[in-house]
């Protein structure tokens, strides 16, 4: 064998050729692009988790301040409702609970205690409404209420994964009215 154009092996010698300019930037592009698809679908991903979690807290903290409402005006013997502010008080024994709108949260005072807000800070309480129903001998035997509960986040007034509101409607009936 001749070591002209051919090998030991009877065969051609193979030549490996790198990768030319072109095919390296249209390679990179490729990669840009999927990584940016990627990025991008990440990044959806996180801002629909941020406001599940946002609709999750406001809607768990507007039925707890409902559900806790209901409960504490069944107790209750006798009612007293104020308008400004907006003022709920309830006569429980010789017990006094005051449940009142204070800015942007629902308080709950028991006797000489201090008041406790209801919502948390992530969470705001707007259009407080308290509506009673009486008997004939004028005594309140059902009173309903209603607010909205809307996120209360620093970046909710720039992003709106952290804006969300809903309205809440409910009451309950007096003790005495059973």
């Amino acid at each position: 064998m001749s070591a002209i154009g051919g090998s030991a092996y009877g065969g051609k010698i193979k030549k490996f050729h790198g990768l030319t300019l072109i095919e390296t930037i249209l390679y990179l592009g490729i990669a840009v692009i999927i990584l940016g698809v990627l990025f991008s679908y990440g990044w959806n991903i996180i801002g629909i988790n941020i406001k599940s979690q946002v609709v999750r807290e406001t809607e768990q903290s507007a039925q707890l301040i409902g559900e806790r409402l209901a409960y504490e005006i069944r107790r209750a013997d006798s009612a007293e409702i104020f308008e400004n502010p907006v003022k709920l008080v309830l006569h429980i024994g010789a017990d006094m609970i005051v449940i009142e709108d204070s800015g942007n949260q629902i308080t709950i005072k028991r006797g000489v205690a201090d008041p406790v807000p209801l919502n948390s800070q992530n969470v705001q309480i707007k259009h407080f409404v308290l509506t009673e129903q009486v008997s004939d001998t004028n005594e309140t035997q059902y009173v309903g209420f209603s607010f909205e509960a809307a996120a209360n986040y620093s970046e909710s007034s720039s992003r709106s994964e952290y804006q969300y509101s809903s309205n809440f409607s409910s009451g309950a009936a007096l003790r005495t009215s059973h």
